[in-house]
């Protein structure tokens, strides 16, 4: 049997409100919409959790490589073929992934992107699920406003 160890739990449960949930971790607790509503849509839920990692494992790895790393944006957008027909299990057609950091040559920033690219669990399982997913990546020597 595999040696497994939790990393994260969540769970969400119905609010009394129909199209909203609330959604808790540790002793977090925040709202999520199904569509209309001005809350937080699942799937940018899911989009805020890669870009979060992105930016936290970035930063952490170049903190501690001794990279001068000043300010970063990692924006994700996900995309469906309505057309399509996607079988049993619903997937995404093309997710695209920006990257731009500041106060990084560019061959630190890209060392910095592949190596969160194999470490990330949420990235891979996004890459392995969706074949058109793109990374790009702009940097900056100069330091960010």
């Amino acid at each position: 049997m595999a040696n497994l160890t939790l990393a994260y739990a969540a769970s969400t449960n119905s609010s009394g409100i129909e199209g909203r949930a609330v959604c808790n971790a540790r002793t977090n607790h925040w709202i999520s919409d199904d569509g209309g509503g001005d809350a937080v849509y699942s799937g940018e839920l899911f989009l805020s959790g890669i870009s979060s990692c992105a930016v936290n494992m970035v930063e952490r790895l170049a903190r501690n490589d001794d990279i001068a790393l000043q300010w970063m944006d990692v924006g994700l957008e996900s995309y469906r073929d309505q057309d399509a027909d996607h079988g049993d299990l619903t997937l995404y057609d093309a997710i695209r992934i920006k990257f731009e950091m500041w106060g990084v040559d560019d061959e630190d920033a890209i060392n910095l992107v592949e190596l969160w690219k194999k470490r990330c669990p949420l990235y891979g399982s996004v890459a392995v699920a969706t074949a058109d997913t793109t990374v790009e990546l702009v940097s900056h020597v100069e330091m960010h406003k």
